[in-house]
This record gives structure tokens, C-alpha cells and sequence, in this order.
């Protein structure tokens, strides 16, 4: 029975192309906006009722988000860096996007105009992220932070 050849992963139709453009910018500006402690921009990224997986927390709504990030110490610089990022529309109204998060941190204080000192990444998280198409554009309705690798000893 001959195959029938797959569709090219590359080939999307303009709407597709959107909806994975307009996701990675959610996913870009969060990040964008964690390093820069502007946790209600942040906020605004996600649905009411949706839910961040990270650090062994399910924190799930805008107060229960915000709670965890006002515990954030302030005297550090931190980098994420997005990579490898994917989004798969699913509907008109849902997508699914996987990404790495390279994880760049100075802990203490130190002049906005300075490079921190570092030795390298701290972390590698996997990400992955369900989004929603709502009256105010895209949104995440979960996202779930996994650490791959972390820095110390090599075995």
C-alpha cells in the first residue's frame, strides 16, 4: 500500500501563522516582564482563573500569582532567555506552545548600569503552555515549569 507523503510541518495556513506569532509574544513578554518586575503586566497575560505550575506550585488565579511573585527577593538580577519555542493551534481559540527557559542569576545588589558577574546559567526549565484566544488577544490559561538541569557539580 504506498504511503501518503506528510503534510510539510512548515506549511501553515495565515491564521495559523498568527495565532503562533501572537502566542510567542505572550510567552516572550512574560518573561520580558518577570525580569523587570512588572508583575501586573505579567498578570495581564493570563486568564482570571489560570494556573502557573512552578517550583512544585500549582498557583492558580491573579491573586494566588501575585502572592508568589511579591515573595520574590528584589536584591538579584535574573535572565530568562526563551529557546526553542513551538506553538501548535489547536482551534481558532486554542493553542499549545513548549519552550526552554535558560536561566541566567545574580543574587545581591548591584547597579542597574553594571554587568553581574556570573559563571554561567543557574537553571534549563521546560516550558509548556496552553493559551486562549480572548476579547482582550491571547492569553495563558496554564503553564507548567519544569527544571531540566540546574547549576552545581557535574556527575
Amino acid at each position: 500500500m504506498p504511503t501518503q507523503p506528510s503534510k510539510d510541518p512548515t506549511a501553515m495556513a495565515t491564521s495559523e501563522l498568527e495565532t503562533a506569532w501572537a502566542c510567542s509574544r505572550v510567552v516572550h513578554d512574560f518573561f520580558h516582564h518577570y525580569d523587570h518586575w512588572r508583575y501586573g503586566r505579567m498578570l495581564d497575560l493570563y486568564t482570571p482563573d489560570g494556573v502557573w505550575h512552578r517550583a512544585g506550585a500549582a498557583l492558580r488565579g491573579h491573586a494566588r500569582i501575585l502572592e508568589e511573585l511579591e515573595r520574590r527577593p528584589r536584591n538579584q538580577r535574573v535572565a530568562h532567555v526563551v529557546t526553542n519555542l513551538r506553538v501548535e493551534p489547536a482551534t481558532a481559540s486554542t493553542a499549545s506552545a513548549t519552550y526552554y527557559l535558560t536561566v541566567y542569576r545574580h543574587a545581591g545588589e548591584i547597579a542597574d548600569d553594571a554587568a553581574a558577574p556570573m559563571a554561567g546559567p543557574a537553571m534549563l526549565l521546560a516550558g509548556t503552555a496552553g493559551l486562549v484566544h480572548t476579547a482582550q488577544g491571547w492569553k495563558f490559561d496554564s503553564q507548567t515549569l519544569t527544571r531540566r538541569f540546574e547549576a552545581g557539580p557535574a556527575r
